[in-house]
């Protein structure tokens, strides 16, 4: 590996970026902020996030299920049906 060959470039930039601009450059740039505002109604700020496994048949029977439904005008989603799901299965299971 030439570390020292990529080093000296990344040092010769610097020196270059002083010359030019009079000011050391940045280490390292300022942590990205996001200018959007949370939305309240969104899934995002009031449901649970989370991730299980599950065999590609379905993952591709549930992916074209919604497709359909979002073609006829539904506002259906894939977290939607999976929650419906799930709570009609712990519904049958008594839970």
């Amino acid at each position: 590996m030439k570390l020292d060959k990529l080093t000296n470039q990344l040092e010769g930039r610097q020196k270059g970026i002083e010359t030019l601009f009079g000011a050391p450059a940045p280490a390292e740039a300022p942590p990205a902020t996001s200018k959007r505002q949370p939305v309240p109604t969104s899934k995002r700020s009031t449901w649970k996030m989370r991730a299980w496994y599950v065999q590609p048949e379905t993952a591709s029977r549930l992916r074209a299920y919604v497709n359909r439904q979002q073609e006829n005008g539904s506002s259906i989603d894939a977290s939607g049906v999976v929650n419906e799901a799930i709570a009609m299965w712990l519904d049958q299971q008594g839970s």
